[in-house]
């Protein structure tokens, strides 16, 4: 079971890679500035943070289709077979489902697909929010199934998808931020995740 701090923690992080993975430079830069400089040298990226540079690095990798371009949907990766393709539609609207379930609507604001990479951290944020606020207000049950949904998510949705993009990212990532930040966030995923059930 997670400590209060390893959950505040594990929330500030997945706010943190949230706002990466949607290029919300002025959020992430607002989270960073919040934190004690020895905590921002916690990150290994964030030596690397020039906005100027990396919103162009981030555009390649994750909007303009070409050379860089690296998905930031896991449902890019499935195979081209029908079945293939039928399985990852019935992935998605059971996403869908999991998302409506829990009052999440994040991605329809954003406009961005479920799958989307920033979308399914940000779920992780959500739950991990309203896990803590559970948790100090007593409610040990809800605070349960709200980690369950978490452990649930990571391992049913983000957990392939990460491999995936981890393997297609490798030979595309020429900048030192994204190179640093894309093993760091998987990294860091499963160590939250797999090793905190």
């Amino acid at each position: 079971m997670l400590t209060i701090e390893e959950r505040n923690g594990q929330l500030l992080l997945t706010q943190l890679f949230t706002h990466i993975w949607f290029g919300e430079w002025d959020h992430y830069e607002k989270v960073l500035n919040q934190l004690p400089d020895e905590l921002k040298e916690s990150f290994p990226f964030h030596p690397y943070y020039n906005r100027e540079d990396f919103e162009l690095w981030y555009e390649n990798y994750f909007s303009i289709p070409g050379v860089y371009f690296i998905p930031p949907y896991v449902s890019s990766y499935t195979e081209k077979t029908e079945e293939a393709i039928d399985r990852s539609r019935q992935d998605l609207l059971c996403l869908i489902g999991k998302f409506e379930e829990m009052g999440f609507y994040y991605p329809i604001e954003k406009g961005e697909f479920p799958d989307h990479i920033g979308s399914l951290t940000a779920f992780l944020s959500a739950a991990a929010t309203e896990e803590i606020k559970a948790e100090q207000e007593g409610n040990t049950e809800l605070a349960r199934q709200l980690r369950n949904a978490q452990l649930d998510m990571y391992q049913s949705h983000i957990k392939q998808g990460l491999k995936k993009v981890a393997r297609h990212s490798k030979r595309k990532l020429e900048d030192p931020f994204f190179s640093v930040f894309i093993p760091y966030y998987l990294d860091t995923m499963k160590e939250l995740f797999d090793t905190h059930k």
